[in-house]
This record gives structure tokens, C-alpha cells and sequence, in this order.
């Protein structure tokens, strides 16, 4: 247990974090410093999207669903498509979001949680309310997710679950869908910490 204290702050030492910072990718440190950025000019809004959280909490009983979809598709289908050359292409090799030490395991991971979980409440209520209104901009709603680092293949996968959260959208409103993905992103991020454990 002290072992692991001491590597926990051993990481968290400026030299080390700085290191870190110097052989990272600088587009990926670029970008987390301008998400951070702008949602970080989003705080007065904060306030605003936890209640608007609050008003779609109902929905959140549906993020298992799109949540099992994805592990479904991760068992299932990611192998098989790895192996498809045009299909397992990404730029980045990861996704964006999850921070640019993803490399180095649990504690590349976990200092971008809190900053990831923030930058959700912000990201995703802007998502609901921009990519939702048709079908199309649930399609490039997939498809940028391309840019954030994740393979082509998970397009496949995002297109059903964009669909759902569309539906949700119709059916009950923005914050509906807003909680609704919020919450399936946070199992996501739970699902990542636990793997890294």
C-alpha cells in the first residue's frame, strides 16, 4: 500500500508531470488546454446544465442500454474490425478525450477524470442540443468523433447509440438526451478506470 502511495505521488511531482508534458504529443496537449479552455469560460453555465441535468434525470434509466450496446461491440465486433485495415485506422490510436498519458495506464488516466467529467457537463449538453434536431447531424455527430482519436469503427457502434439519444430527444427533450449521454459517458469512464485497475 505505501508502495503504491508513493508511486501515486511520485506521478504527481512537478518534474515528473512536466516530463510528461515534454513528451506528449503537443496537438494532444494543445487540445485538452483548449477544451479545458473553453469549458473552463463555460463555468457561469454550470449551474445551468446541473439543473438541466436534473430536469432529464429520468432518462438516465436508458444509458445501460446504449452503455451494453458499446461493451456488446466491444466483445463482439472491435477484434474483428481491428483486423479491417480501413476500418481500425485512427489518427491518434486513442480518443482525445481521455487525456494524452492514456499510455501509461491507471495514473495516466486519472488525473484527467475530474477535468473529464467536467468538461462532460459542458460537451455533452452541447452535443444534445446541436446534433439531435435530424438524422444527418446524428450522422456527423459519429463521424466527428473520428477526429477526437477513436477508430473508424466505432462509428458503427456511435450511429445506433446517436440514434437512441435522438430518440430520447424527440420523445422527451434536450435535457432528456443530455442526461442520458452524460450519464452513459460516466459508465464509460468507470468501465476505463476499472480496466486500468
Amino acid at each position: 500500500m505505501l508502495e503504491l502511495i508513493h508511486t501515486f505521488l511520485a506521478f504527481f511531482t512537478l518534474d515528473s508531470l512536466l516530463d510528461s508534458l515534454l513528451e506528449a504529443n503537443p496537438f494532444v496537449v494543445g487540445y485538452y488546454v483548449l477544451t479545458v479552455g473553453v469549458s473552463l469560460l463555460l463555468v457561469k453555465e454550470t449551474k445551468k446544465r446541473l439543473i438541466d441535468l436534473r430536469k432529464g434525470v429520468k432518462s438516465i434509466k436508458y444509458a445501460p442500454i446504449s452503455f451494453a450496446a458499446l461493451i456488446l461491440f466491444v466483445i463482439f465486433v472491435v477484434e474483428y474490425a481491428d483486423s479491417i485495415p480501413i476500418l481500425n485506422w485512427s489518427w491518434l490510436g486513442y480518443n482525445i478525450a481521455f487525456g494524452p498519458f492514456i499510455g501509461e495506464g491507471f495514473w495516466g488516466v486519472l488525473p484527467f477524470i475530474p477535468i473529464l467529467l467536467y468538461m462532460f457537463i459542458h460537451i455533452n449538453y452541447v452535443e444534445e442540443f446541436y446534433f439531435r434536431k435530424s438524422k444527418k447531424l446524428v450522422v456527423v455527430w459519429a463521424l466527428a468523433h473520428i477526429a477526437m482519436g477513436v477508430k473508424v469503427y466505432m462509428v458503427l457502434i456511435l450511429l445506433p447509440i446517436g440514434f437512441l439519444f435522438k430518440y430520447i430527444y424527440d420523445k422527451h427533450g434536450v435535457n432528456h438526451s443530455y442526461a442520458m449521454h452524460f450519464a452513459t459517458n460516466i459508465l464509460v469512464v468507470i468501465a476505463l478506470f476499472l480496466s486500468f485497475a
